[in-house]
């Protein structure tokens, strides 16, 4: 495990669940190793993992389901999974939430998710007002609820509901700026609610994942592994994300555990 001054986590993207328009079960099983087989490499390298729900709209199997699949293998991460509340009603959010804590999940990102990339846009669900309801029903004892932010806030009012709200953790989108991360965790702090620094893996394989969400990494490009260490001090714990190329995310772990070694 990493150094305890540092808490570092890996996200990790389910398999789809379409192979070319069409369901294929061998392949999604085939598809499941290879997802398990990365979660099992994080083990020496991460504190825990983190699953993601549908990105970009794009059906994938179940984080619940993925987790679970982890879990089997016997990885002792801690695993958190993203929640998109734009797919479901409330009795589909509240299966979601109970089959989360069954599995042995230990946070959940409530997020809107992109749109649907298929089908009617889906529901008008706030993060925010479903994190209140999951409270006042006291899942929040069994896991932690937290929710996502911009990289850079620009003006506080447009974060209110989320710090009235009081989640676990805020977790960012991928940031591009220390004096920007430090600005959120300044915002965070008077309502005692713990700040996730995301931080994308800058390889030419995650150029067009950046370009989709303006992301401009030039501030941490050459240098990497002290970005994620500066954000480290900032912020309660980061969250790496590298969508397009496991094996940059897994060197990238490993130069940091490295840095802290020494």
């Amino acid at each position: 495990m990493l150094h305890t001054i540092m808490k570092l986590s890996y996200e990790l993207n389910p398999p789809r669940i379409l192979n070319k328009n069409n369901f294929d079960i061998s392949n999604i099983n085939e598809q499941i190793k290879h997802f398990t087989r990365r979660a099992m490499a994080l083990t020496e390298y991460a504190d825990g993992i983190h699953i993601t729900d549908s990105v970009l709209g794009i059906a994938r199997i179940s984080s619940i389901t993925a987790a679970g699949y982890v879990k089997r293998y016997g990885s002792p991460l801690s695993i958190s999974c993203s929640l998109r509340v734009r797919d479901r009603n409330l009795t589909s959010i509240s299966q979601f939430v109970c089959d989360a804590i069954l599995v042995g999940v230990q946070g959940l990102l409530v997020l809107a998710g992109d749109e649907p990339s298929e089908g009617p846009l889906g529901s008008d669900l706030k993060p925010s007002e479903v994190l209140n309801l999951l409270r006042n029903r006291k899942y929040d004892s069994l896991l932690a609820l937290n929710l996502s932010v911009p990289h850079k806030i620009r003006h506080r009012d447009s974060i209110q509901r989320k710090l009235d709200a009081r989640p676990n953790a805020l977790v960012t989108q991928s940031i591009v700026s220390l004096a920007d991360l430090g600005e959120i965790v300044d915002i965070a702090k008077p309502f005692k609610i713990k700040v996730v620094a995301c931080i994308m893996v800058p390889s030419q394989k995650n150029t067009s994942s950046a370009d989709a969400i303006g992301l401009n990494w030039k501030e941490y490009a050459n240098n990497p592994i002290d970005f994620v260490l500066q954000a480290a001090k900032i912020a309660d714990e980061v969250l790496i994300t590298s969508p397009n190329s496991f094996a940059s995310g897994l060197d990238l772990l490993k130069e940091v555990k490295g840095v802290l070694k020494h």
